[in-house]
This record gives C-alpha cells, sequence and structure tokens, in this order.
C-alpha cells in the first residue's frame, strides 16, 4: 500500500489513484494487435454501441479510413489513443452530440468512426466530422464521410454517404 500524503494544512490523505482512462488503455490491447473482425468501443455512459439504441437511432457516424501500408498498424493505433483522448476530454464543440467512438478491424480496410445522436442536424454533424478529421491528424485529402444509421438499415450496402469532409 502507498503511504498517506499530507497536505499544507498537516491532514493525512490516502494517495488518489490514477485516472481511469489511462488505467484501462494500459491493460487493453491496441487495435494493431486484434484479429480482423475485431472491435473496439467507447460510449457514453447507458449508451449502446447499436442502432436500435434510442440515443443513436436517429443518428449516424463518421467514418475516417486508416491509412494502408507499412505504418497503417502503427497509424491506427495513433488515431484510436486520439479518438478516445477527444472523447473523454470532451474536445467537440458538439460533445451533446456524440454517441461514442468505434474501431474496427478488417483485413480490407480498418476505420475509426464517431458515432452520433441526430443525423438531421447537418450543421453540427458538418463540424463534427472536420473536428474528426484534425483529432485523426488527417491530411486535407482524406476523406471522411457520415453514413446515416437508418440509411444502412435501409438501404444495407446500397447506403451512401449523407455528408463528406
Amino acid at each position: 500500500a502507498r503511504p498517506a500524503v499530507a497536505d499544507a494544512d498537516h491532514r493525512r490523505h490516502p494517495p488518489s489513484r490514477p485516472p481511469l482512462l489511462p488505467r484501462l488503455y494500459n491493460n487493453i490491447k491496441p487495435p494493431s494487435w486484434l484479429s480482423h473482425g475485431c472491435d473496439l468501443h467507447l460510449f457514453k455512459e447507458g449508451v449502446e454501441p447499436k442502432w436500435e439504441d434510442p440515443d443513436c437511432e436517429a443518428g449516424g457516424k463518421w467514418t475516417a479510413l486508416v491509412p494502408k501500408g507499412p505504418s497503417g498498424k502503427a497509424a491506427l493505433d495513433v488515431m484510436w489513443l486520439n479518438a478516445l483522448l477527444a472523447c473523454v476530454g470532451e474536445q467537440f464543440a458538439e460533445g451533446d452530440e456524440v454517441c461514442g467512438v468505434v474501431v474496427n478491424v478488417r483485413a480490407k480496410q480498418d476505420k475509426v468512426c464517431l458515432w452520433t445522436r441526430t443525423a438531421a442536424n447537418e450543421a453540427a454533424q458538418v463540424s463534427l466530422g472536420k473536428q474528426l478529421k484534425a483529432v485523426l491528424d488527417l491530411d486535407g485529402a482524406a476523406r471522411v464521410g457520415y453514413l446515416v444509421h437508418a440509411d444502412a438499415m435501409n438501404l444495407d450496402r446500397k447506403a451512401k454517404d449523407r455528408y463528406i469532409v
């Protein structure tokens, strides 16, 4: 056990615990270590990572493709960490719109996605897409698209991005 520490008034307090996110992040394998077909997600308390969740059903997701190549897996880990920190650190201006963040590890293309609450709020969605692009440190030529959950459910693979930044 760690010793108690004294404050300026010389009262003794038990040492504080380290913040939760670093403790969790340091004990979870990074996405680059996961098998194809695996997902990791971090959502707000009470929100489930599924289209049918009441907080998600009217929303959609921004999807950023992770660059392929020899540095692709390292980029995946950095993008995932940056997305986590932005969500937990409430770095998105429209934070109430954010439901959570997901990383998809796939054989063809890894992805980092930001799930949001209200697809119809175009101004908020476009702003979030631009912020996500900045958080993930994507260059100007990179394309980030917003797919509405209802479109994905109804049109399956024929669904197209509603917004693109």
